[in-house]
């Protein structure tokens, strides 16, 4: 019943009202492209050595962990808009402010700010789409925003080199800025709300309280429990900037490769996970998530074990190239199938929790891959992660609870 009623108020995925919704994405995805070029050029320029560069980048992933389920909680009080519309604020706000320091305490003390609008952001918008789509058209949601805002980063990096030329690395940090600004007026104006509004129902004789509750019930499922498993495998690799574009340059310069010929092989990873993201969210609608996402770990796991033979151009091309396809086939059904089990009117919550297990992922995966090959070796790294894909395959297939929706199917027991 809820279904077949959603089907009739939620608009298409290519009609007018949707178009606002991706047109964000986009521009999230434009100044997030200029950002990856230019925070690391402004951290080594004010702390001069490149521990203080990642540094930054763990300062970004750690208050998103908190941040995740805080804000989706609020998403669900007060709705999607008001949260993204904060998100924009928080991190666009930063990242104007970093654009004019020259200290790098203050440049460091505002990334945590930054870092945690994205979580903010990021948990409003993604409760935003889930709640635009329905278990029938989910999949091709998530893919056209992820293929929205691929255009995005793969345009920023342009707009970021023409802005540092004609100015300096902080106005492009002011651009970024400026680009949630449009966000702004693109959610408040023209993006109508979407939360479900909850109908509480208080005991007799008591007033009812607005109280801000985190329950915990709703994560003590077994969907949970392989739903994080699965999460943390693949966000070794493919949170944020991931353990993968972390050191497949430097294990391509250790073989030989130029920097042109590194730069072509994530190039081309790029490209594919772009070209490839609409037929995957096609697939997952019809085929289903559960044997879509093994598939997925299962084509990064190959990736990993690549590693061992790259000596050359052409292997690291096909190194990169299955692991694009792997990413979007993994994530992309990995983003659809959280959406699926996120309870209505607590969709908010349960995402930016989901979401904190992601940035779990992106904060230890480089870490682990880093002392693994210290006396290992890097191919051996991520071989190891290569394993712990095929454990989180494994799980995923033993997992009675965890079910294979597609079309036919309604939404996902718990």
């Amino acid at each position: 019943m809820n279904e077949d009623r959603d089907a009739e108020q939620q608009p298409g995925l290519l009609s007018k009202e949707a178009l606002p919704v991706f047109s964000a994405f986009f521009l999230w995805g434009f100044g997030t492209g200029a950002l990856w070029m230019a925070r690391p050029l402004l951290a080594f320029d004010l702390g001069g050595t490149f521990f203080l560069v990642g540094l930054v980048s763990a300062f970004s992933a750690a208050p998103r962990i908190v941040g995740g389920p805080l804000a989706g909680a609020l998403a669900d009080r007060l709705g999607r808009r008001p949260i993204v519309v904060a998100g924009c604020v928080l991190h666009g706000g930063a990242a104007a402010m970093q654009g004019f320091t020259d200290s790098y305490a203050v440049f460091l003390g505002l990334e945590l700010i930054s870092g945690f609008g994205v979580a903010v952001w990021v948990t409003g918008s993604a409760a935003l789409l889930a709640d635009f789509t329905r278990v029938t058209n989910r999949g091709r949601g998530v893919a056209l925003r992820n293929t929205s805002m691929r255009l995005g980063i793969l345009a920023g990096p342009a707009a970021a080199g023409v802005i540092a030329t004609a100015f300096d690395i902080g106005a492009v940090m002011v651009f970024i800025g400026v680009t949630k600004i449009f966000i702004i007026v693109i959610t408040w104006l023209l993006i109508r709300e979407t939360r479900h509004a909850p109908t509480p129902v208080p005991e007799p004789g008591e007033r009812p309280r607005r109280r801000l509750r985190l329950d915990v019930s709703i994560f003590r499922t077994r969907n949970f429990l392989t739903l994080s498993v699965v999460t943390l495998a693949i966000g070794l690799v493919t949170a944020g900037p991931g353990a993968f574009r972390t050191y497949f340059p430097v294990q391509a310069e250790e073989v030989g490769l130029s920097v042109v010929e590194i730069g072509t092989a994530i190039g081309l990873s790029g490209l594919i996970a772009m070209l490839i993201s609409m037929p995957v969210g096609a697939v997952v609608d019809w085929w289903g998530r559960k044997p879509v996402l093994l598939l997925g770990l299962v084509t990064m796991a190959g990736s990993m074990f690549l590693l061992f033979g790259m000596e050359g151009l052409l292997i690291a091309l096909i190194v990169a190239g299955v692991f694009g396809i792997g990413e979007v086939v993994g994530m992309n059904t990995l983003q659809t199938y959280a959406m699926d089990l996120a309870p209505e009117e607590k969709r908010g919550y349960f995402l930016g929790t989901w979401q904190g297990t992601v940035n779990v992922g992106q904060l230890g995966g480089p870490l682990l891959v880093g002392a693994i090959a210290a006396p290992l070796g890097i191919p051996a790294a991520f071989g190891i992660i290569g394993v712990v894909l095929l454990c989180a395959a494994a799980f995923l297939v033993v997992s009675r609870t965890t079910p294979s929706l597609s079309q036919a199917e309604g939404t996902p027991a718990s």
